[in-house]
């Protein structure tokens, strides 16, 4: 009759181990997922200041961004834009230049 006690008791033991165990592993897991919860609290917190920066140069919804325009449009903009900073570069280049340099008609 002790042995039946003895199982039980044993029994209730590795039970109480198991328990523990994972109760253990779930603590580490919610630690883990508390310091992700704080890194992307950071990250959101850089993307919400990076969006009021843009705020700031007139885009007001995320539409106005160029990942979301279409792809012709975005390589319309890059190529006005491209011209515009090669003439304001010769200009700068040509007032720049000595006088003896300079083209003479």
């Amino acid at each position: 009759m002790w042995w039946w006690i003895l199982f039980w008791a044993v029994l209730l033991l590795c039970s109480l181990a198991y328990l523990g165990w994972r109760v253990w592993r779930v603590w580490q897991q919610l630690k883990a997922f508390g310091r992700e919860l704080a890194v992307a609290e950071e990250r959101l917190d850089e993307v919400e200041g990076t969006l009021e920066q843009l705020g700031a140069r007139g885009l007001t919804t995320t539409d106005d961004l160029a990942v979301f325009s279409s792809p012709l449009d975005a390589a319309t903009v890059a190529m006005a834009t491209r011209a515009h900073s090669r003439a304001a570069r010769s200009r700068r280049r040509a007032a720049a230049a000595p006088g003896w340099a300079k083209h003479v008609d």
